[in-house]
């Protein structure tokens, strides 16, 4: 009897027309009637023993969130013991259908065995609700106010439309608002917190990386719209080239070069905004790019600062959108905001990067002057690294010689040989103004009177300079010339720069000249230390006499040396040492009555600056043709007495200084030594002969 009423129970909810269908606690479905089948077209043979978390079903609520996890008929089962919801399912057809749902645990002997779910399809219940609505429709004609919303009573007063709803038991009302106002105010209240943002993050940020991804990044989140690129104006291809992107492959990215196109000719015509449907123009360039990527129309925004169009901000959809009044609105106020960060951020990195640079070559060169006394290889440095950091063309060093009344080039560099040795620069105006301290800029090297070679510095493509004072110890030594191959206005910094530069310049040459005092006079100190060592050890009066004028030229860095003695007589001077000097030179005829001769055998040294036009020369004819440009005479002297002449030759112009004078002299007196030692000697041997 007991298995008949089981077996019937078991038939009457086989044939249920609701959805009926057991979990058990391992989540498989160990149930499944004709009802279920008939709703959702799967058969039991299909579900039973299947598991319930393979999600078959596609369990969805109301907003399309899946209902695997956190919904799972078991879990809710566990939880609440017994629950009703509404929510869709997918049907064997792929339909989805909305069902309410009831679930119940099931336990036994106090364990959870699993739970049933009986289910039912209501979508036909939903179009019954517009009928009932209808239906109890008010039968009369309520008069409201089109301006303030207020309905009119039965007696005539004017009511608030809540009091009027309350009072004929529509229930008690509080204020909410629309979905349409609620979007319209949230719209706005979005844009404005967005584009607050945006401006923040772009004010904030002087990287200009930084402030491109930005835009583009926030444009995509903001506007819901598949991707977004910048792209910036290259004016000098016309050519809109790729700044950030977000949202779109690299392969359509790189597609090939952007020209001016529609967009562009839209901004430049004074269009705020461009909207084109690429995929309807069936010329556009990269419409099957566009097809490709899944885009079907482009929303351009030029970027502009004052007057000018910088670039293009896009935007792309998969569809064709209508963009509102406030859409618009916000993404051109959002360009315009790119726009400004994009000139500020450019500018700061211009400036970081060549106050960067500035500084690297700065360092170098001061790394330079620092480590080396070198002073060549710190000016040819300079000539090198300046042009390459100002973008110029050459530059070039030039010295003030001992005299100070000629530029000597001592370094140059970016300048032909052909324009270097054009001439002499000293009378040059700008030069001369330079050498009064004062930096010169000049714009058109063809057209300033205050260049002299227009015609050179046109063939070698000089188009601008700058000439500024190389200063040492408060003295102007020399220029440093920038020279470029376009017309250029020099800014105040570059200036600056180039100046703090030849300050550098001075510093070397001081610095190279301070240590070749210092290692001349220990030169000096050690030649004449050798001198004395040998006059010590040997008579042989020649052999110290040579010495003498191989060792001058080496340290003094003279062409030549002679020595001369007067003869017994003491009216003739008679050659008994000399270096570096053609025979025909040294027999040229008698210096007794030379000018410089007399002065020195006065006891007075005496330097000849041009030994070719002095009249104190004799042969100046012969010294020009031995090569000879500047002299130093000093007499030898011993105890009181002088016994002849030394003369010092130069192979170019030179003023002696008074270090190098005296140093002469006192190796012109070991010389005299040398003379009165040996003279001696020969008197104590004749005598000791007697």
């Amino acid at each position: 009897m007991f298995d008949k009423k089981l077996k019937m129970h078991s038939q009457i909810l086989c044939h249920i027309a609701d959805g009926i269908y057991f979990v058990g606690s391992n989540r498989k479905i160990l149930y499944w009637n004709q009802g279920a089948a008939a709703i959702t077209g799967f058969s039991p043979e299909e579900m039973i023993g299947r598991n319930c978390y393979t999600d078959i079903l596609g369990h969805e609520d109301e907003k399309g969130n899946v209902l695997c996890d956190l919904g799972c008929p078991l879990t809710v089962g566990m939880e609440s013991g017994h629950l009703r919801r509404n929510l869709f399912l997918r049907t064997k057809d792929g339909r989805k259908i909305l069902v309410e749902e009831n679930i119940s645990a099931l336990y036994q002997a106090g364990k959870l065995a699993g739970v049933v779910i009986a289910f039912r399809e209501v979508s036909a219940f939903m179009g019954l609700r517009p009928f009932q609505l209808r239906s109890e429709k008010l039968k009369r004609l309520i008069p409201i106010c089109g301006w303030c919303k207020k309905i009119r009573q039965d007696g005539g007063a004017w009511e608030q439309l809540e009091v009027f709803l309350s009072n004929e038991g529509f229930g008690d009302f509080t204020h909410s608002m629309c979905p349409i106002c609620a979007e319209k105010i949230f719209t706005k209240k979005i844009y404005l917190e967005n584009y607050q943002n945006i401006c923040k993050a772009i004010s904030t940020s002087l990287s200009l990386g930084e402030v491109l991804k930005l835009i583009v990044t926030n444009v995509v989140r903001v506007m819901n719209v598949k991707a977004s690129l910048l792209r910036l104006l290259n004016r000098e291809t016309n050519q809109l080239e790729i700044a950030s992107y977000h949202g779109l492959s690299p392969a359509y990215v790189n597609k090939g070069p952007v020209e001016y196109d529609a967009s562009i000719d839209d901004a430049l015509s004074g269009k705020p905004v461009s909207i084109y449907d690429i995929t309807a123009d069936r010329n556009a360039r990269y419409r099957k790019d566009a097809e490709r990527e899944g885009i079907r129309s482009i929303l351009s925004i030029p970027l502009r600062f004052k007057d000018e169009v910088i670039g293009v901000l896009r935007m792309y959809t998969g569809e064709p959108v209508e963009y509102s009044d406030e859409d618009l609105n916000f993404v051109a106020a959002i360009a315009e905001q790119a726009a400004i960060a994009i000139v500020n951020a450019r500018m700061f990195e211009q400036s970081v990067s060549k106050e960067r640079e500035y500084l690297n070559v700065f360092q170098t060169v001061t790394d330079a002057v620092s480590g080396t006394l070198n002073v060549g290889e710190v000016l040819d440095l300079i000539v090198r690294k300046i042009p390459e950091v100002l973008h110029l063309k050459g530059a070039t060093i030039r010295l003030l010689n001992e005299t100070g009344t000629e530029l000597k080039l001592v370094a140059a560099h970016g300048l032909s040989e052909k324009y270097l040795n054009k001439g002499p620069v000293d009378t040059e105006e700008n030069v001369r103004t330079a050498l009064n301290e004062n930096p010169v800029a000049i714009s058109d090297a063809a057209t300033d009177p205050r260049i002299r070679y227009k015609k050179e510095a046109e063939e070698e493509g000089i188009k601008s300079m700058l000439t500024l004072p190389i200063i040492a110890r408060g003295k102007v030594i020399g220029v440093l010339r920038l020279l470029t191959g376009y017309p250029r206005n020099f800014s105040p910094e570059e200036i600056d720069f180039a100046a703090s530069l030849a300050k550098q310049c001075g510093t070397a040459i001081e610095n190279a000249r301070l240590y070749e005092g210092q290692h001349r006079e220990i030169e000096y100190l050690k030649t004449i230390q050798e001198v004395s060592r040998a006059i010590s050890s040997t008579l042989n009066v020649r052999e110290v006499l040579d010495m003498i004028v191989k060792k001058i030229p080496l340290i003094m860095n003279t062409k030549a040396a002679t020595i001369r003695l007067l003869d017994d007589s003491g009216n003739k001077l008679q050659l008994v040492a000399s270096f570096g000097l053609s025979e025909r030179y040294l027999s040229r005829g008698p210096v007794d009555a030379e000018e410089n001769i007399s002065v020195a055998l006065e006891g007075s040294p005496l330097a000849i600056y041009d030994a070719t036009t002095d009249p104190r020369i004799s042969y100046r004819d012969a010294a020009k043709e031995e090569g000879i440009k500047s002299m130093l005479v000093v007499p030898i002297v011993v105890q009181g007495r002088i016994i002849g002449i030394m003369r010092l030759l130069t192979g170019e112009f030179r003023l002696f200084r008074q270090e190098e004078i005296e140093f002469a002299i006192a190796l012109a007196e070991q010389g005299g030594i040398a003379i009165e030692n040996a003279k001696m000697y020969e008197k104590i041997r004749t005598a000791g002969r007697l």
